[in-house]
């Protein structure tokens, strides 16, 4: 597990570190202060730099080369937003490691590449749209043309590098993303990390985690999570991902069986709160002995529950061996953290409220009895 974290170079951050890392952490502050970049660069350090990690951060704010900058059927990546300034330079590095037993070391870097890649080293799917661009970047005139490096290392006996091309345009094509992993089954992620996003799942993840968990110990504690919504629910069954189209964020391939009614009901029918809770928990299931990031865990959740999903999550992180960062506005969330801090059971676990500031190179951390009596005398942490 991450004892301390320091990012360099990443997105808002020029410098920041995190010293004391708790087993459950929870991150508050003010917006556009940088919670979701800290659990961004988790995600990139635990998942050793994978494409995947990388596009989709950049997907999901967003970040993507406006379609008149770039061939229509070529998704790309505004690589730029991944580093401090948003300014894409030659030899640019930003850094993310866990410095202390664990290290772990992420960096990124923009090279110049040295020598002339093929086509089919990049993309074995060019289409003949593509060509008279492909000759432009791939022409012996290699100042137009730079790559991103991704580095990472762990204890000096594991490392694993990455190298993804960059357009003319500052882009990172996830097809050629995929293609060169493909090529090279070295940089494929072994990790277990799971990051749930303030929109929560889609159908497709959250039908694909409950089948790992159907007819396991671990369907139970799906079954605890979604009764602390709604306690008449029996049972929870899959339709399968085959009804659901690619892109659909309806929340669907779930039904549910409560003792209320004989039928069968498709859990959309339910509110946000039981969707929320369904990921959670899932998420947490397959993290196990790896890191779960949560952004705005309070999303579509009132405060009455939010007692009893800390005391589930914190529970299941401990049998599990899980990792927790969370992040959150909301006072009633780290009031009821910090009420769970101080119960017996979590007594030897470290769990940490983490307050990031602008423009500060470290956060305000509070420890399981600091939080408490935070609450008590009513001093606001947030």
């Amino acid at each position: 597990m991450i004892t301390e974290l320091e990012i360099k170079n990443f997105r808002g951050f020029s410098e920041y570190k995190i010293e004391d890392v708790g087993q459950v952490n929870l991150l508050v502050g003010t917006n556009n202060c940088g919670k979701t970049s800290v659990l961004e660069a988790i995600h990139l350090l635990k998942s050793r730099g994978d494409a995947g990690v990388l596009f989709s951060l950049l997907s999901r704010r967003g970040e993507q080369i406006s379609s008149e900058e770039r061939i229509a059927h070529r998704a790309e990546g505004d690589v730029c937003r991944l580093f401090h300034g948003f300014q894409l330079t030659l030899d640019s590095t930003l850094s993310i490691c866990s410095p202390k037993q664990e290290m772990e070391k992420l960096s990124l870097s923009i090279h110049k590449i040295g020598r002339q890649l093929s086509l089919f080293d990049i993309d074995q799917d060019i289409t003949e749209n593509y060509l008279d661009e492909a000759e432009l970047l791939f022409s012996e005139d290699t100042d137009r043309f730079y790559r991103l490096t991704v580095d990472w290392k762990e204890k000096k006996d594991k490392e694993k590098k990455h190298e993804y091309p960059i357009s003319y345009t500052g882009g990172l094509s996830y097809n050629d993303m995929r293609r060169m992993s493909l090529v090279n089954p070295k940089t494929a992620n072994d990790s277990s990390v799971e990051f749930v996003p303030a929109s929560s799942l889609s159908p497709q993840k959250v039908v694909g985690l409950f089948d790992q968990v159907v007819l396991t110990p671990d369907e139970e504690l799906v079954l605890k999570a979604v009764r602390i919504v709604e306690p008449d629910i029996v049972r929870l069954a899959s339709l399968g991902g085959s009804n659901l189209s690619p892109g659909d964020h309806t929340r669907g391939g779930i039904i549910v069986k409560s003792s209320k009614w004989e039928e069968r009901i498709p859990i959309g029918s339910f509110g946000d709160g039981i969707w929320r809770l369904l990921g959670l928990i899932l998420s947490l299931v397959a993290a196990k002995n790896g890191t779960l990031l949560i952004d705005e865990i309070d999303t579509g959740l009132h405060h009455t529950v939010m007692s009893k999903m800390w005391k589930l999550i914190c529970t299941t992180a401990k049998k599990l061996n899980v990792q927790v960062f969370a992040t959150t506005h909301s006072s009633d969330c780290w009031k009821t953290l910090a009420d769970n801090a101080v119960e017996e059971e979590f007594a030897d676990m470290p769990i940490r409220i983490h307050r990031i500031d602008k423009n500060k190179s470290k956060p305000e951390t509070f420890t399981n009895k600091e939080m408490y009596l935070a609450v008590d005398r009513e001093i606001e942490v947030r």
